[in-house]
């Protein structure tokens, strides 16, 4: 296997989180948005409405993600390639029909909501700052600095306005944590900058947002 970056960084973690080799969506902000691509010997678009919302929902818990907040063609059932009931584990176990790939015009885009929260603040958007991966939450613990610049990004992931403060806590109750490298969180989302790791911590961040707005899923 090969060694990665966050390894590097952390020989102490095990491999950087997995995502679907199957489906991905590129060209977005991050895992979790972009345009639909499926893999059949090599990437391929997916066209505009191969998704109906429950196809959507499928394709973003593949990803590891929250489920999808903008989808184009959701109401339009008519023409989806994807057929799914929405209790499948991956898009590919759906049934399919038409053609598959999208060679030339827009490819369907899917916007998932990353699976960050905050837990114990007086709002969601505030408190112990916590990451989805496999089912699980667990608590996220920095590995390196962590500034108000990297609390901002984690505001703007959740659409929870701008940072108020972000201050590391050594208090918590002892669980395992997915370590995420304050330095990657400047420039992707939280979620593409996490490693997983086998201890327990009682560390984690505590978040204020200065929004409160609702959120999507």
């Amino acid at each position: 296997m090969k060694t990665s970056v966050s390894q590097t960084l952390c020989p102490e973690c095990d491999e950087v989180l997995s995502v679907s080799d199957s489906v991905r969506l590129v060209g977005g902000s991050g895992l979790c948005s972009g345009s639909l691509q499926i893999w059949d010997q090599s990437w391929i678009s997916v066209c505009e409405g191969a998704l109906d919302l429950r196809g959507a929902e499928v394709l973003c818990r593949e990803l590891g993600c929250r489920g999808p907040s903008v989808l184009q063609g959701e109401l339009s059932p008519l023409g989806q390639t994807f057929h799914c009931e929405g209790h499948e584990s991956a898009l590919m176990d759906c049934p399919r029909s038409r053609p598959k790939t999208c060679p030339s015009g827009p490819s369907e885009d899917v916007i998932c909501s990353e699976p960050l929260r905050l837990e114990g603040g007086a709002s969601r958007c505030a408190g112990i700052l916590e990451l989805r991966h496999r089912g699980e939450w667990r608590r996220v613990v920095p590995y390196g600095d962590w500034t108000l610049e990297q609390t901002a990004a984690v505001c703007r992931d959740l659409d929870c306005g701008s940072a108020v403060n972000g201050t590391e806590v050594s208090d918590l109750p002892s669980s395992p944590v997915w370590i995420v490298s304050g330095s990657c969180v400047r420039r992707s989302p939280v979620r593409d900058c996490a490693i997983s790791s086998h201890y327990f911590s009682p560390l984690g961040l505590k978040v204020k947002c200065s929004g409160e707005s609702l959120s999507l899923n």
